[in-house]
């Protein structure tokens, strides 16, 4: 097709072909902003033969002739010396026949001049159908069919399954997030968010989406999903994963994990795994008919984190018939358990359990320098602004400028080590920017603040015990009326070279 061409005019001025999804997430932006006109990720992977191919639509292939430099589609064939052969108005070339509307092998058709209508039914052989004769044909036909079905028709097992294991998906419910069945899904944090495709999407946001399975029978079970994360921005996350020895099954990096009541695996990382083929499995048991299945993660918020689940699907492996097998799933089930109880879940610095409401100036651990009773602490639920699950954040605001000072801040003595604080905030007065920064105090590393919602990070080697503050300052002549910060965190025995180990969290 001659759209193909097009394609690879579009793959020249990208300079690249975009193979997965995040690619055709790229060009759909890009030509947006190019041509103000909109065509989704989806539509452009049919043209590029990444999804069921369709006949393109006449005015996308005008849009991409736009983004190429061309008026349309018409003018970009014509530059090329190509005919529109997509065209249905189109006069034949030369040499060319104008096929007949009527199929040949169409019985309903009328004869062409000069064409006789077929006498072959006239010798036709009458064949005598006995009673028996038909019963035999009956039998063959049933024994054909059920060997058609067993061998082609029949849809097989998963690759990696055991022989014997048997498909439960049937009750999982909306095990592909059907937008119309979404109830039968809780989404206890990060709310219901759901890409074009009706895949699980979440961008830099804590979730935990799941569904109560019933009607299991005891024994050992797979639980699969197409499911994967991307831990950082594209660049970063790819070079680490890379240069990564230990890529822990392709999971390096990730945090986001499929988990079946105590049993959790984390899914694979973007870059293990070709696009379409993420498959995570994870082994369970169930002892109790039923079991809450789903996906989840509390560390999905760092800087261009994002997440993807779809297609669920559910297998037991055995069932347990003896008392043996009993005794070996329980044992399996209080393994899992004891892991997920010594698991140490992040400690925010600012959750709610440090919340005193609005009669105190500032929770327990955060101080000011500014007059307590020209400003307030603001509580907000599901911040937004594409900064996490955060369920509260610190927000200075007063009907005066602040005078020059810390406006939120802590102190804490630290040891001897290398630290890594992280924050996101914004300021602003009644026009705008003004002069805030994060930093800490007696230090020279700090960051201006912006007037909407910015990450920023603190490095800190500290040769000597030392007391600091650190938090977000106001400098002289700011006029800042209002600012605010969340997911203030401080890390310990940070690796700048290989990332936290073990993300060690100081607490407040």
């Amino acid at each position: 097709m001659q759209h193909e061409e097009l394609c690879r005019e579009v793959e020249r001025q990208l300079q690249f072909k975009p193979k997965v999804r995040t690619d055709f997430d790229y060009l759909s932006e890009k030509i947006l902003a190019k041509t103000h006109e909109t065509v989704s990720a989806n539509t452009l992977m049919r043209l590029w033969g990444y999804r069921e191919s369709v006949n393109a639509r006449r005015s996308t292939l005008d849009i991409l002739s736009r983004f190429v430099g061309s008026e349309d589609y018409a003018h970009f064939l014509k530059e090329r010396g190509l005919a529109d052969e997509e065209d249905p108005t189109r006069l034949p070339l030369k040499g060319e026949e104008k096929k007949s509307p009527f199929k040949e092998e169409d019985p309903t058709r009328p004869p062409l001049k000069g064409e006789e209508i077929g006498q072959s039914n006239r010798n036709t052989r009458r064949v005598l159908i006995t009673p028996i004769r038909a019963g035999v044909l009956c039998l063959l036909a049933v024994v054909l069919g059920f060997a058609l079905w067993h061998f082609f028709l029949r849809a097989p097992l998963e690759e990696g399954l055991p022989r014997g294991a048997k498909d439960m998906t049937h009750l999982l419910s909306n095990p592909g997030f059907d937008p119309d069945k979404l109830d039968a899904w809780t989404f206890e944090h990060g709310g219901v968010t759901l890409a074009e495709d009706s895949t699980l999407t979440y961008y830099m946001k804590d979730f935990d989406v799941y569904q109560v399975v019933h009607g299991l029978p005891a024994g050992e079970y797979e639980l699969r999903a197409k499911a994967w994360q991307l831990p950082k921005d594209r660049e970063s996350a790819r070079y680490e994963y890379e240069q990564a020895e230990d890529k822990m099954d392709g999971c390096f990096g990730t945090n986001v994990e499929i988990y079946a009541g105590p049993f959790s695996k984390r899914v694979k990382n973007y870059f293990s795994e070709e696009q379409g083929k993420w498959d995570n499995a994870l082994r369970f048991v169930v002892l109790d008919d039923s079991v809450r299945i789903g996906i989840r993660s509390s560390r999905n918020f760092p800087w261009y984190c994002l997440a993807k689940a779809d297609d669920f699907r559910l297998f037991l492996i055995r069932k347990a018939k003896t008392e043996t097998d009993i005794k070996e799933l329980v044992a399996l089930r209080d393994s899992a358990q004891i892991a997920e109880n010594v698991q140490q879940p992040p400690k925010w610095s600012i959750f709610a359990d440090m919340w005193k409401g609005h009669e105190e100036p500032l929770p327990e651990g955060w101080m000011t320098e500014q007059d307590t009773s020209c400003c307030r602490l603001v509580h907000k639920s599901d911040v937004g602004r594409g900064f996490g699950d955060s369920e509260i954040y610190l927000e200075y605001q007063s009907d005066k400028p602040a005078k020059p000072g810390l406006l939120l801040g802590q102190k804490r003595l630290l040891e001897p080590g290398t630290y890594l604080i992280s924050v996101v905030a914004f300021a602003h007065d009644e026009k705008g920017a003004c002069s805030v920064v994060f930093g800490v105090q007696g230090m020279e590393k700090r960051f201006s603040v912006p007037p909407m919602m910015e990450p920023f990070a603190i490095r800190l080697d500290l040769s000597e015990p030392k007391e600091l503050t650190y938090g977000l300052w106001a400098l002289p002549g700011s006029n800042v009326c209002r600012a605010g910060l969340c997911l203030l965190e401080l890390y310990d025995d940070y690796d700048f070279v290989n990332n936290p180990k073990g993300l060690n969290y100081i607490t407040y």
